[in-house]
């Protein structure tokens, strides 16, 4: 019996990963994320060219082309960018003193109280202390 519970407490412990992985996301399914945490929330339609959220302004190594977004969070607005993956969005979260989430990185937040508030608790985002945390 003894053998028989060493061989599933050995299964199970062998079955658990070690390391936390984070999530990639598609713009889809952060929006959804959003919404449900806070339905107030808008998508800022982009009219003005001076506007745009462009790869060229940030560190571009992974950045998603076209990817930028600007959504209206209790009448400030969060600036989020989409990289290819997590690792990415958290070295251009690290350059630029801000936050990420998965393969996001949040600009404009750091120092926004309520911007830091809303992506801390919807997304559960960091503000990266190194480029490999």
């Amino acid at each position: 019996m003894k053998i028989f519970l060493s061989l599933i407490a050995l299964v199970i412990l062998s079955s658990c990963s070690c390391s936390k992985e984070e999530k990639t996301y598609s713009p889809t399914e952060m929006w959804f994320i959003a919404q449900k945490a806070d339905p107030s929330i808008i998508l800022v339609p982009i009219t003005d060219p001076e506007k745009r959220i462009l790869c060229e302004n940030y560190p571009t190594d992974g950045c998603v082309i076209g990817s930028g977004k600007r959504i209206l969070v209790s009448k400030v607005e969060l600036i989020s960018i989409q990289y290819e993956t997590v690792q990415q969005a958290r070295a251009a979260a690290f350059k630029l003193d801000q936050w990420y989430a998965g393969n996001w990185m949040f600009d404009d937040v750091t120092n926004e109280p309520v911007l830091e508030s809303f992506v801390q608790k919807v997304f559960d985002a960091k503000r990266p202390a190194s480029i490999s945390e």
